[in-house]
C-alpha cells in the first residue's frame, strides 16, 4: 500500500500516480476508485485521517504544514523530498525509517546523471523491499516518456523498488 498525502491539486502526487499506474498500480481518493490489477495500490489522502496499515508507503508530497498532526503506523516507511522540513518532521515525529529523495549526494534516491531520454537512478544506501529483501547501492538507467519533475520521478522509483519492481521506463 502507498499512501500519497498531498494537496488536493498537487502536480508531484498526479505524476506520481501516472508513472506507477504505468506499471499497473491500483488507485483510489475520494472521487476514483482505479482497478488496474497491479500488485498494489496508491491511496491518495489530502487531510489528516486514521491510517492502520501493517506494511506500507507514505509520500509526502508537499511542502505543507497540512499533515502535522497525521499520526503514522511505526512500520511504514517515509518518503520526501530532502529539503521538506514539515514531511522530514512528521516522519520522525511518528519514528519512521526515511527514504529521502532529491537531487544531491546526500539522498538515499537521487540521479547519476540525467538528459531528455533517459537518467541514471542512483540507490546511495540500501534499502529493504516490501518482502524484506535487501537491496544493495546500484545505478539503473531508466528510458525517460515524458518530463516530470525530478522528486516525481525519484519517488515513484523508491515505490518500485520497495515493491521489487525494477523500473526500466518513466
Amino acid at each position: 500500500m502507498v499512501i500519497l498525502l498531498s494537496e488536493r491539486k498537487s502536480k508531484i502526487a498526479r505524476e506520481i500516480r501516472e508513472i506507477l499506474s504505468f506499471y499497473n498500480a491500483n488507485f483510489i481518493d475520494d472521487k476514483t476508485v482505479i482497478n488496474n490489477n497491479g500488485s498494489f495500490c496508491v491511496i491518495n489522502i489530502f487531510k489528516p485521517c486514521e491510517i492502520k496499515l501493517t506494511k506500507g508507503i507514505a509520500v509526502i508530497c508537499d511542502n505543507t504544514k497540512r499533515f502535522e498532526n497525521q499520526t503514522l503506523p511505526i512500520n511504514i516507511i517515509g518518503i520526501c523530498e530532502d529539503n521538506n522540513r514539515n514531511a522530514v518532521r512528521i516522519f520522525h515525529k511518528n519514528h519512521l525509517a526515511v527514504i529521502s529523495c532529491g537531487i544531491n549526494s546526500k539522498n538515499t534516491v537521487t540521479f547519476s546523471s540525467i538528459d531528455e531520454s533517459f537518467f541514471v537512478l542512483s540507490l546511495q544506501r540500501c534499502i529493504y523491499s516490501k518482502d524484506g529483501k535487501k537491496i544493495e547501492p546500484t545505478e539503473l538507467k531508466i528510458k525517460l516518456r515524458q518530463k516530470y519533475e525530478p522528486f516525481s520521478i525519484l519517488a515513484a522509483c523508491a515505490v518500485l523498488l520497495y515493491f521489487g519492481i525494477t523500473p526500466t521506463e518513466i
